[in-house]
């Protein structure tokens, strides 16, 4: 996976590449020899939620574990070891050592993987997989929450492959560790500022929620299995640190695990042994149900807000239709952003 060098960290490869130089230390990669994971993981080393964002994934996983009464699982050694391995690699960068830091930054992510399937068994991480495959489509189809989200996209679509090949080959942690690279990369893109959706953070927790709900009604009307319970677990447990993060203050996050909340959710009703062509019927008829319903509700004469989300929802309408229409299983989740926007509306 080998891509053009972002302009943006050329300065500070140029610098290290210097200081290397001066000291008498190890030299700075060459340019051209960057895959896109050193690529992005150059760009997060210095960001404060670089290293929050990993931990978060496997404490999440935890906290999940224990709500489902297994109390015994817990994924805090595997955070406190990656903890010091991040701290190193920014040490390793500071130093000018960047091929350090790149080694230690990529231990950490994978000792974050171990600790995700040690406490959420193989699903989780596959479940990661999964949600790399969905980012491309989820920032298109929201562009302003995010920094140069065309660029992102396509970064997102180069690990999702990377990732997928990887768990096929039967290396979970390899595709887990790009899982955790894509979370941080995302978390770091989101902006907290006053555009579209993103300046408005505590909608998002609200569709979060929505997605709870509307995913433990779905499962409660059937005969959910431990998997999915387990997911819809993980689902809360993304909700609850959500809402944490807005009371806080804290924009970007609340938005992130409120994404993590929609995807968890979804993931919970339909996702666990393979789509059905049932299951993506079904989907597709309760978005566009909800969405007519949300249209009628919503009246002639809708609020911005309002007006924003029924855009935004028939546009993701048509991005997932063509998706899924397609054999893209992908489609699914601007499918369920749908439905959970009628449901807001609807309120």
């Amino acid at each position: 996976m080998k891509t053009p060098q972002p302009l943006h960290i050329l300065p500070l490869l140029g610098g290290l590449a210097l200081a290397a130089c001066q000291d008498g230390g190890p030299s700075a990669p060459a340019l051209e020899d960057l895959s896109l994971e050193d690529q992005i993981t150059l760009e997060l080393l210095s960001d404060p939620t670089f290293t929050e964002t990993a931990l978060d994934l496997v404490g999440t996983q935890t906290a999940a574990a224990h709500r489902r009464g297994r109390a015994w699982r817990s994924g805090e050694g595997y955070a406190l070891q990656a903890a010091v391995h991040f701290q190193g690699a920014q040490a390793a960068l500071a130093q000018g050592n960047t091929q350090r830091a790149l080694e230690r930054a990529r231990v950490g992510r994978e000792l974050i993987a171990e600790g995700i399937e040690a406490v959420g068994g193989p699903w989780a991480i596959e479940g990661m997989v999964e949600r790399l495959e969905s980012l491309p489509l989820a920032i298109n189809g929201d562009p302003d929450c995010y920094q140069d989200p065309q660029g992102l996209g396509v970064r997102m679509g180069e690990l999702a492959r990377g990732a997928r090949n990887a768990f096929r080959k039967g290396k979970r942690i390899q595709a887990g560790q790009l899982g955790v690279l894509g979370e941080q990369a995302v978390r770091q893109r989101i902006r907290d500022g006053s555009h579209s959706l993103s300046g408005r953070p505590e909608v998002w927790v609200e569709l979060g929620g929505a997605a709870v709900d509307l995913a433990t009604g779905i499962l409660g009307a059937g005969t959910p299995d431990q998997e999915q319970l387990d997911l819809l677990a993980a689902a809360g447990e993304y909700q609850t640190l959500a809402t944490e993060a807005l009371a806080a203050g804290d924009r970007g996050r609340a938005v992130h695990f409120a994404h993590m909340a929609q995807w968890w959710s979804l993931k919970a009703v339909v996702i666990p042994g393979g789509i059905s062509d049932e299951e993506v019927a079904l989907i597709l008829d309760l978005a566009k149900t909800l969405l007519a319903d949300a249209t009628a509700a919503v009246g002639s004469e809708p609020t911005d807000l309002e007006a924003a989300l029924l855009a935004k929802a028939t546009t993701m309408l048509g991005m997932g239709e063509g998706s899924v229409a397609n054999g893209t299983c992908r489609g699914l989740g601007a499918l369920w952003q749908v439905a959970l926007i009628g449901t807001y509306l609807i309120g």
